[in-house]
This record gives structure tokens, sequence and C-alpha cells, in this order.
């Protein structure tokens, strides 16, 4: 057997022990113990873990000897302090060169420090310093893991609202159309079509509108849409080029491609996750609803003429028809219309296998009813 003999490491019951005036307990107690103990670290202080009854002087030596380092909260008030020094002094005896690296210099406030502190590099802790490098630089030093860095979450501000809606103030309720939205958004792998229909009036927008502010999780749909073709120039061509700049953060030069390429872009962005295309009004963009008198269209009449649920742009036909021909897409796209656009379905009038459709009705007037007769026309009869 050797003669050697290998001294084990000396075991700790604590990481630190903080030596602090208790004129700056405020800070030291609010802000830096709860910083310490958060990265994991175990903390030995005074007020909390000195003995009732037992001689001050004890729970120092207990603080001292018993944690594997020591910071030093350095300020004006510390320096003057007795208690402050005794700690000090009692911490330069377990390693007066400090080559363990034991006493940690935190200096909180500029002060005249005594001359076997002021050797060691202090971690600058003064109003106008690098905070976020003096937290860094104190829990490397005190052995503590690296914090993970912070990522901010997907906020309703990163979307792109093109056409904000002017909520009415009486709104209310539609909980059972939220939650087949919800349901639809969430659950409905099958369809990443979804189109609702109603009568003009029934309040189609509002409810979309509502429930994209109040149901929709931006963490889970960080890339969200929402164009009105009821705006002003707000033609589909100019809505494929603006969602395709946003969901590329503006990498593409818009000028230098086509317009049927940057649809190809934008539908290639539907496939990846998290990504909702909400297209409001879009019977403007029909045959039927495409003219300046487009308003004053009574839905009794519109609808009935041959091509008037056909698109006027050909980009918007074939946008349609590629969504409702991919049921495995990953994106989600929600139209509000007062007619099913033609391409969504088969010449048969039955809707394309990834589309799916639901009727929006609204609560009647005294004497009236609604009904939705026949497939892509929404009609209304007055009541017996």
């Amino acid at each position: 057997m050797s003669e050697e003999q290998t001294t084990a490491p000396p075991s700790f019951d604590y990481d630190v022990f903080i030596s602090y005036s208790s004129k700056d307990k405020a800070w030291v107690r609010g802000e830096l113990l709860k910083r310490i103990e958060k990265a994991g670290l175990r903390v030995f202080i005074d007020y909390r873990d000195f003995i009732p009854g037992a001689p001050s002087i004890k729970g120092i030596e207990r603080g001292v000897t018993r944690c594997k380092k020591t910071v030093l909260a350095l300020t004006p008030d510390y320096v003057e302090s007795e208690w402050c020094e005794l700690e000090n002094n009692m911490s330069l005896t377990r390693s007066p060169a400090n080559r363990d690296g034991r006493r940690i210099p935190l200096l909180k406030s500029q002060c005249e420090t005594p001359l076997h502190v002021a050797h060691l590099t202090q971690i600058d802790f003064t109003v106008g310093a690098d905070l976020d490098l003096a937290w860094l630089q104190l829990l490397t030093a005190l052995g503590a893991p690296p914090e993970p860095p912070q990522v901010a979450l997907p906020s309703r501000d990163d979307w792109y609202l093109a056409h904000p809606y002017a909520m009415p103030s009486n709104f209310t309720g539609r909980m059972a159309e939220r939650k087949m939205l919800t349901d639809w958004l969430t659950n409905d792998a099958a369809h990443p079509l979804l189109v609702l229909r109603a009568l003009g009036g029934f309040g189609k927008s509002a409810l979309a509108w509502h429930w994209l502010l109040h149901d929709v999780d931006p963490a889970k749909w960080p890339r969200v849409v929402w164009w009105s073709f009821y705006e002003v120039d707000a033609s589909f061509e100019t809505f494929v080029a603006k969602a395709r700049d946003y969901l590329n953060d503006g990498r593409i030069d818009t000028g230098a491609v086509s317009s049927r390429d940057q649809l190809d872009i934008l539908l290639q962005r539907l496939h990846s996750r998290g990504t909702l295309l909400i297209l409001d009004g879009f019977e403007r963009a029909l045959r039927a609803f495409g003219g300046l008198e487009a308003a004053y269209r009574n839905d009794e009449t519109v609808g009935t003429e041959s091509g008037d649920r056909d698109c006027i742009s050909p980009l918007a036909d074939r946008f349609l028809r590629d969504v409702a021909n991919h049921p495995a897409m990953h994106g989600r796209v929600l139209l509000t219309t007062r007619l099913r656009p033609s391409p969504m379905e088969t010449r048969s009038a039955i809707l394309l296998q990834g589309c799916r459709e639901e009727e929006l009705f609204s609560a009647p007037a005294s004497g009236r009813s609604y009904v939705f007769p026949s497939p892509g026309h929404s009609r209304r009869t007055r009541g017996d």
C-alpha cells in the first residue's frame, strides 16, 4: 500500500455565503439572493440560516466554512461595517491568496475597498455597468450551469393583419361557431381549406376576426395573414405578393418574380406548420361581386347566372384548387364569403377532398327564417 495518501476534496453544505451590509439588504435579499437561487445554487444568508439564540460569530463561521464560495457585496456601508470586516477576515483565513477563487468581490456601489480585496478582480454591478455580463460572470464563478437563452415567444404582433376589421362593440356569443373554427384549425387535418359561407350582414367577418384575436394561439400559429377583399386595391394578385413577402421575411425581390412564381412560393409555405391565411369577403374575388355595383347586389339573385361563382383572377382559381386538392397540407386557409367559389368543387358541385364548408346562420328577426337550399348559393325567404 502506498505511503502517500490522497486528500479527499472538501464537501460543502452550501454553494455560497453572502457577506453584505444590512443597509443593503433590500437589493441583496430582493434581487441577488433570488437570482442566485433561481440558478439552482444553495445559498447561506444570515437572516435565514443563522441559528436563533446562537452567537452571530458562530453563524459567520458556519457560513464561511460550510460554503464553497463567499460573495462580498461591496458598498460604502459594507466597508464601514465591523461585522462585514469580520466576515471578510474569516473568509480570508480560509484562502489567503484566493487561489481557489473562494472569495468573489461584487462591486454594487463605488467604494474604497481594503487592500486584501482591492487586488481581486471585481464583478461590476454599479449603475451604468453591463448587468447582463455581470450576472453571467457571477453565476459562472459560483459554478451555476449556463442560463438558457431567452427565446421570445411568437405574439399577435408578429401577424400580418393587412386590413384590421372594425369590430362592432355589441359582438357577443357565437361560442358554437368559434368552437367549430377552433376544432377545424386544430383537429381537422383532412381539410386545410374551410369556407365560412353566409348571407351579407350575417356577421361572418366579425366572427372570423373575433375568433382570430381571442382563440388562435400565436405560439402554435406564429404566421397569420388577414386579408380583406372589401378594401380598395385588395386584388388577389396584391394579396399573393404581400402574403408571400411576409411569409418569406422580405427575402425575395417581388419585382424579379412573376405572379405565378410568387403563388408557387406562397403555396409552398402553406405546407409548413403554423401558417394560417384568412381571406375575408372572398365573394369580391368572384365574378358575381367583382364589379363596382358589388355592394348593391341582391342575395336572392346573385350566383344564379353561369360563371357568377368563377374567380376573376386565374391565380385565385389555381390557388383554391391547389389547396383543396392537398388534404395533407399543414397550413390552413379560411374563406369568408357569400358564395362558394366554383374552383373548389367538381362539375357535380361536390366539394374537393381538402375543402370543407360551414354555413353561418344569423339569429333571425321576428317572422323570418333563413335557408340555404342549393350548393354554393345563399338565399333568404320570408316565413309565414
